[in-house]
Parts: C-alpha cells; sequence; structure tokens
C-alpha cells in the first residue's frame, strides 16, 4: 500500500457524526430511560411516514461508501470491507436508537435501525461495484501523482469546506465566528456560581461587539473586503499545500471561486428567498472575491511549505476579522426564523461545520508546517541511470 492517507477515514468519522446530531437533535431534555418503556427490542411503531422511511435509508447510503472505500484503500479485501461496513453501521444506527430512548423528542424505532442498515449495506455496494470497475485504483495513482502523501486530512477539509457555507454567515465566506456560541455554553454552565465572575469578569462579546462597530463605523467596506478574501484565500492556501503540479493548482484556485459563488448564492436564496439570491455580491464583497483571485495567481508559483505558511497567517485574519464583524439585527432575525423550520437539522450541521471549518484547518495547517513530507532527491525521482 502507498503512504499516502486516505480522506475516506476522515469523510466517515465526520459522517458518523453528522448521522449521530441528526438522530439525536435537539440533543435537550436528556433523562434516564423509564424501565417500563425502554426495551433492548427496539419497538414497531404504529404509524410511520414515508418522508422518514425514505430519510433512514438515504441517511446511511453515503456512511456505507465511504466507510467501505476506507476498509478497501486500508488494504482490506472486499468481503471483509463490505462486511465491516455493514456491521458498522448496524451497531452505530442500533446505538442511537438506543439512545433515543433518553430523549423525549425522539421515538426508536426497529424500523429505522434496519433501513438504516440497509442503507448501510448500499453503501458498501456501490463501494464495491466501484472497486471492481477500477475507479478507486485509478484514484489512487491520480492521488500519488497530484498530492502529497499527508494530503488525506486536507482533502477531507476542501470536500467539507463548501457545506459550511450552506448557513450564511454574518459576512459572505466569513467562517469560524465561534465564541458568541463560546461565550453563551460558558455563561450556562457557571450559572449560580463564583466561576461565572471569575471566568467572565467582563462581557467580552460585548468588548469585541464594540470594537468591531468603531471599525465598521470607520471603514466598513474594507473590513469586508478583507474579510470575503481571507475566507476565500484560506481554502486555497490549503489546496496549494498538498496539490504538486501547477496545472493541478489552476484547477483548484478556479474551482474554489466558481463553489465560493455558486454556494454561497445558493443559501442566500435558501435562508432570504430566491429573489435575494445575489443580494449579497455588494461592491466590498465582489472588491474581496477580486482579492482573492489576486492571490490565488500569487500561490500557484509558491512552494507548498510557504502556502502553508501564509494559510496559518490568513486563517488567524479570518478569525480575527470575522469576530469584529459587528452583528446585523435582519440577519439574526431572519435565521432565528429560520431556525425555527423544519430544516434545522441539516442547517445546524451546516452551522457548525462553518464555525468551526477555519479551526480545524488551522490545526491541519500547523501539523502540516511541523512535520513536512521528506524531499525525495532527484536521483530517486529520475530512477537509475543506464
Amino acid at each position: 500500500m502507498s503512504a499516502h492517507r486516505s480522506a475516506a477515514w476522515p469523510l466517515s468519522w465526520l459522517a458518523i457524526a453528522l448521522i449521530a446530531y441528526a438522530t439525536l437533535y435537539p440533543l435537550s431534555g436528556w433523562h434516564w430511560p423509564d424501565a417500563r418503556v425502554f426495551s433492548w427490542a427496539l419497538p414497531k411503531l404504529r404509524q410511520e411516514f414515508s418522508g422518514d422511511l425514505a430519510g433512514n435509508l438515504v441517511g446511511y447510503l453515503p456512511l456505507g461508501a465511504i466507510l467501505c472505500i476506507a476498509h478497501l484503500r486500508s488494504g482490506r479485501s472486499v468481503p471483509v470491507s463490505a462486511l465491516l461496513t455493514v456491521l458498522s453501521g448496524a451497531a452505530l444506527s442500533y446505538a442511537l436508537e438506543l439512545a433515543q430512548f433518553t430523549l423525549p423528542a425522539r421515538v426508536p424505532s426497529v424500523t429505522d435501525w434496519v433501513l438504516n442498515t440497509l442503507g448501510a449495506a448500499w453503501g458498501a455496494l456501490a463501494a464495491v461495484t466501484v472497486h471492481a470497475l477500477g475507479l478507486i485504483d485509478g484514484w489512487h495513482r491520480l492521488r500519488e501523482r497530484w498530492f502529497i502523501p499527508q494530503a488525506g486530512h486536507g482533502l477531507a477539509l476542501l470536500w467539507v469546506w463548501p457545506l459550511g457555507l450552506l448557513f450564511p454567515p454574518p459576512l459572505p465566506l466569513g467562517q469560524g465566528q465561534l465564541w458568541p456560541h463560546l461565550h453563551v455554553l460558558l455563561v450556562d454552565w457557571t450559572a449560580d456560581t463564583p466561576l461565572q465572575r471569575w471566568l467572565l469578569p467582563e462581557d467580552p462579546l460585548t468588548l469585541w461587539a464594540g470594537t468591531g462597530a468603531l471599525l465598521h463605523e470607520g471603514w466598513p467596506p474594507l473590513l469586508e473586503s478583507l474579510t470575503v478574501a481571507a475566507g476565500l484565500l484560506v481554502p486555497m492556501c490549503l489546496a496549494c499545500a498538498v496539490a504538486r503540479p501547477r496545472r493541478l493548482r489552476l484547477l483548484l484556485l478556479s474551482g474554489a471561486v466558481v463553489v465560493a459563488v455558486a454556494v454561497t448564492t445558493l443559501a442566500t436564496a435558501l435562508n432570504f428567498a430566491p429573489v435575494h439570491a445575489l443580494t449579497w455580491m455588494t461592491m466590498p464583497t465582489l472588491v474581496g472575491l477580486m482579492l482573492g483571485a489576486m492571490g490565488a495567481v500569487v500561490l500557484v508559483g509558491l512552494g507548498r511549505t510557504l502556502c502553508a505558511v501564509l494559510g496559518v497567517a490568513l486563517t488567524l485574519a479570518l478569525i480575527v476579522l470575522i469576530h469584529l464583524a459587528p452583528t446585523d439585527p435582519y440577519y439574526a432575525a431572519t435565521l432565528a426564523a429560520w431556525e425555527q423550520g423544519r430544516f434545522i437539522r441539516f442547517h445546524g450541521l451546516s452551522r457548525w461545520i462553518g464555525l468551526l471549518w477555519p479551526y480545524v484547518a488551522l490545526a491541519w495547517l500547523l501539523a502540516r508546517l511541523l512535520h513536512r513530507e521528506p524531499r525525495i532527491p532527484a536521483a530517486v525521482r529520475r530512477g537509475p541511470s543506464a
């Protein structure tokens, strides 16, 4: 097997986390299940809805496909990979169904477990079919030629990046505004305890908002343009830190611009109605996109290590800028109204991906700098002389 780290494993763990979040949402009201209700044999519901049945089937299909590919890429045989995938999907579904006994808003069902297991099996079948067609081996050969061996987690981050944009950030492409959510959690966890005053002598959120308001009042176009540019350049730096050929870099950087514009437009249409789909394209935003595109031209010719260094700096800049961004009351009210809707579970997932993505990318880029791939001597790359 190659020394390349497969992106299938981190994507598998992400799929498991997303399934657990969606299954156990709203993650509140936990209680010890009543012994008269709890049963190791999952109950059969009297009434079931076709939408829920389809969701349970389709929800586990991507997990089955990705997990089976991860096993295959680890060198396991086709029967073993398929069997481990189905057993893992069944075990995960059963554990989550049992956990639903502890949530008042969730109802466990043996039908859900069967459909989840069947979805994982169908995903494994799809992965085995792709493997039999030689597509997985073909991708493996391309990856060895196109990307560095340590690219697995970096590629997974690039795949996940657009999902975080589906929940619109305070400014276009401005992911990572995590502190307000942490502040609320700290207040809740330290309520009615001396720790609250000790940990939070002043409201840091107010300080951030005050500083952001002053900056926003002074030069809002510059603030927004820099945030958009940083939000676009961070995934570009990550892509250039793992890609080998310059042509591939050009393709990835162009794709990043297209994906950023398309997903942001889609998210705006979903959240603020289709008629407002392009309202995010203000002059400061367009200037930020232009700055990001100009930065992409520079990144094409830089070394991978330097791209990783720039990625770290730009990620830190993005985190600072997005926390300085002022709060738009109309934006907050619109998102609050959306969060009461029926798409909250999926939307909540994309929201957390957007909040956490810059920090995970920052950790990966730092790890990339600390553990650089060994250089291959030119004589070895050319092979033995005649």
